[in-house]
Formats: structure tokens, C-alpha cells, sequence
């Protein structure tokens, strides 16, 4: 690395705020000190009206209140002097995140995109004195003897900062800080805890990747086309939310699992999000459809669907996120296979034929013209069909490598698993490739993966006959 790549020039940065959120919260008070290798060049600190009352316990850890900053400057007030103090300049912070992102999430309300590179104290400390029980401002403090009298306020906490940060680069003639420094910059965007070389050896493949804590425990479950991509994509949107936030923190190693096929990582990631239960998936394992097509049989035999709420009890024939189209999938499929729509729930029938049957658009199941033997058979064939449009068919789609192909199967209108084959060695027997299948369950949620996928990939369908 050039000699003229290394920085020159550190804001050393700390905010007060009203809270953990950086698009809820606001902040409260600013402190930048402007180092440069050797000198502090200036300094500024100033309290923010947050336009916002400040919580009670923030005013317990911090020490200020809705008084103190009554009359202090707005945020757009002062906003032009933190980008003059900061331009050419890394951002330095103690978990550099918290502070970049509340800085971000307001210059981003005023319509100002605010971008600097970024260096973390706390991921510096952690590679140049390994060992320590925490790494949190207070406890480097004590293990160094650097004075914080003040702590959580901007400026003490800058101050100590400063400090921590002139004691890790104290030596800048030894060529490995100035690369360490380069190194620490250039990932600053990781989570504090991961190893950057966990990063390059992640693919640009589709898969289903994995974040650990520092325990082995799932934090969170993803898929992606390409997963290496996807991965950093979390990382540098991570300043963004409390919630991302909290998760970078806790990331201590990455595993993943290359699918091939985006339909398999879509439904891969779903099985093992329902199975691990990570906490950062909340919002996606608790999805869960409102309305469903159940069936049952009438005191004649006869077949009867019909529309209801969701029962996760009770396993459904098709489940759908509103009762309109619930309605309008079952009508079709009533139409296309001639069935009573008053068998369907669809329709009431008198007792005598009506008029769908004297259109010839239904068969009379209602009034006896036809058995339910012979009913029950064309339900059960629009049944196969209600989800996909097709009752039998496989999805051919891409392999994990070049001589490698992957297979999800739906027969009878049920979703059976996926697997892998060779086409080499199978050759085009839909059977030996019906055989490398997986059995898998199927959920309401796997129908809508699927569902969804084959409408925007219908070159990947391959039809099949039931006995096929």
C-alpha cells in the first residue's frame, strides 16, 4: 500500500442521544475533536435541540435534560459545521456505527448525503490488545488510565476516545499499524466481532447464509442469488436501524449453504427459518395466511369446499392472503372443472337446478345428477390445480456447479421436496429425476414460494403426467 493511502486527518466524534434508534431518536449533543496524526486542530462541542421531549432514563445516564437544551442550536443549525470539521477527515468513534448511523439518519432528513470513511475504536482495540474481558469505553479506560470524569457526555467521551485512539497508534513508524489502520477503514463497515476473512471466502452464488454469535447461536437466516454480495449489503446499510444495529454487534462468524437454484434457497431458507427460530427473522417466521380453502364431506358424499379463516391447527387445501382472492381462485377453478357452486360455498342452491347447470357450467351435483363418485373425482382434480395452475410438474433449475442440475417436485397438486441430479447420468427420464427428490413438507408458506417463483419462471416448469 502507497504511503500517501494513509489518513492524515481524524474527527474523533461522540453523540448524546434520545434513545437507540436512528430514525426514531434524535441527538442531543455533538462533541468532534479534529486530529491530525499528532495535533488536535480543533475542537467543537455543542448541546441539539432534538425537537423532542428526552426520555427520563437517558436524562439518568446522560445528564441532560428537556431544559438544558431548550434554547440550544436545531440540528440544521449546526449541521453545516460538522461537514466543514469532518470533510477530508475519518470518522472515529467508539462503535463507530451508533454514532456514523444518528449522523447519517439527520443529514439524510435534511436532504443531505452525508458519506466519510470510517474507523472503530472499539474493532481497533480488539486487534491491537486482544484478551480483554470488554472492550466497551469505560473498561478500556480502566485497563489504560485514561481519565473520563464526565462519561456520557460528547465531549468526555471524545476526549477519551482521543486518548485510547493516540494510545493504539502511538508507534506510526512500524509499517503494520499503518496497514492495520488502512485494514480497519477499509472493513470498517463489518460487524466489531468478525473476522473479514470469513467476507472473501463467501461466494457470489445463490444459497442460504447463516450469522452466528460469538456462542454458535443463529442470529439470522438469509438467502440471495449472490450471497457474498447480499451479506455486505446488510453490513453497510447496518447504521441505518437499532435492530441492524443490535444484530452487527452480535455477529461473530458466517457459514452459508450454495442451493443453485434461487427457488431452492427461497425454500431452504423458509424450512430453516421455521426450524432455528432465529430472533433477527421475526417478522418473516411469524407471516401466516388469513384465509383458506378447507373441504369436507356432505351426508350424501359429496365433496363440499368452502372459505374460512386461517386455522394453523388445521391444515387447509390452500391458503391465501385475503378472502377476495381466495374467492376468485376458487371460482375459477369451479368454472374450469364444472363443479356445484353451491358444493363450493359459492353459490345457493335451491334444491333445483340452477342456473350454472342450466348454462352447462356445472353438472347438478346439488340435485343428484351426477354421482359423488364422479364429483368427488373432478374436485379432487381441481384441488391439484387450486395453487399452481398444474397438478403434476417438476422445476429444473440450476445446479451447485456446472455439471449439476436442481429439481423441486409438485405431484397431486402437493409439494414433495427437492434435490439434485447429473444430467449426464439421468439423461431426460423425468422419473430418475423425480428420484434424486428429497421429501420435504409442505406448508402454506412453501406453496406461495413456489406459487410465486413458477409464475415469473415458466421456462423452468416441466409438466408431467400423474403416472408419468
Amino acid at each position: 500500500m502507497a504511503k500517501s493511502d494513509v489518513p492524515t486527518r481524524y474527527a474523533i466524534i461522540d453523540l448524546e442521544t434520545t434513545g437507540g434508534s436512528p430514525q426514531r431518536d434524535r441527538i442531543t449533543e455533538v462533541a468532534i475533536i479534529v486530529y491530525d496524526q499528532s495535533t488536535v486542530i480543533d475542537r467543537y462541542s455543542t448541546l441539539v435541540n432534538p425537537e423532542r421531549a428526552i426520555p427520563t432514563e437517558i436524562t439518568r445516564l446522560t445528564g441532560i435534560n428537556n431544559d438544558m437544551v431548550k434554547e440550544a442550536p436545531r440540528f440544521f443549525e449546526v449541521a453545516r459545521k460538522i461537514v466543514e470539521l469532518t470533510e477530508g477527515a475519518v470518522f472515529v468513534a467508539h462503535n463507530v456505527r451508533f454514532d456514523y448511523g444518528f449522523l447519517h439518519q439527520a443529514f439524510r432528513r435534511l436532504g443531505y448525503s452525508y458519506t466519510r470513511k470510517q474507523l472503530c475504536t472499539v474493532k481497533l482495540a480488539r486487534k491491537l490488545l486482544p484478551g480483554l474481558r470488554s472492550y466497551s469505553l469505560g473498561n478500556l479506560c480502566k485497563e489504560l488510565k485514561i481519565v473520563n470524569n464526565t462519561a456520557h457526555r460528547a465531549m468526555s467521551d471524545a476526549e477519551a476516545t482521543l486518548e485510547l485512539f493516540q494510545y493504539l497508534t502511538n508507534d506510526r513508524a512500524k509499517p503494520q499499524l499503518s496497514l492495520t489502520l488502512q485494514a480497519e477503514i477499509a472493513t470498517s463497515k463489518l460487524p466489531p466481532n468478525l473476522d473479514p476473512k470469513l467476507i472473501d471466502d463467501l461466494p457470489d452464488e445463490a444459497g442460504v447464509y447463516y450469522f452466528y454469535d460469538h456462542k454458535g447461536s443463529i442470529l439470522y437466516i438469509g438467502k440471495s442469488n449472490k450471497v457474498r454480495k447480499r451479506v455486505l449489503s446488510h453490513f453497510s446499510a447496518a447504521h441505518k436501524t437499532s435492530r441492524t444495529l443490535r444484530l452487527m454487534a452480535q455477529i461473530a462468524d458466517i457459514s452459508y449453504t450454495l442451493t443453485g437454484s434461487e427457488l431452492i434457497a427461497l425454500l431452504l431458507e423458509n424450512e430453516e427459518i421455521k426450524r432455528h427460530l432465529p430472533p433477527f427473522n421475526r417478522k418473516q417466521r411469524r407471516r401466516h395466511l388469513k384465509i383458506a380453502v378447507y373441504d369436507e364431506v356432505d351426508k350424501k358424499g359429496y365433496r363440499r369446499l368452502g372459505i374460512n379463516s386461517f386455522d394453523p391447527e388445521n391444515p387447509p387445501l390452500a391458503g391465501f392472503a385475503d378472502r377476495t382472492r381466495a374467492e376468485r381462485a376458487l371460482q375459477r377453478k369451479a368454472e374450469a372443472y364444472q363443479l356445484c357452486m353451491g358444493l363450493c360455498g359459492l353459490a345457493t342452491c335451491s334444491g333445483k337446478a340452477c342456473f350454472y347447470q342450466q348454462l352447462k357450467l356445472c353438472q347438478g351435483a346439488a340435485v343428484g345428477m351426477e354421482s359423488p363418485e364422479d364429483y368427488n373425482e373432478r374436485v379432487e382434480e381441481a384441488i391439484a390445480n387450486l395453487i399452481y395452475g398444474e397438478a403434476h410438474f417438476l422445476v429444473i433449475g440450476e445446479g451447485r456447479s456446472p455439471e449439476e442440475r436442481s429439481v423441486v417436485a409438485v405431484e397431486r397438486g402437493i409439494y414433495q421436496g427437492f434435490g439434485y441430479f447429473e444430467p449426464d447420468f439421468v439423461g431426460g427420464d423425468l422419473e430418475e429425476i423425480r428420484a434424486a427428490v428429497v421429501p420435504k413438507d409442505e406448508t402454506p408458506d412453501v406453496r406461495q414460494i413456489i406459487q410465486g417463483y413458477v409464475r415469473k419462471h415458466p421456462g423452468e416448469v416441466v409438466k408431467m403426467e400423474e403416472n408419468e
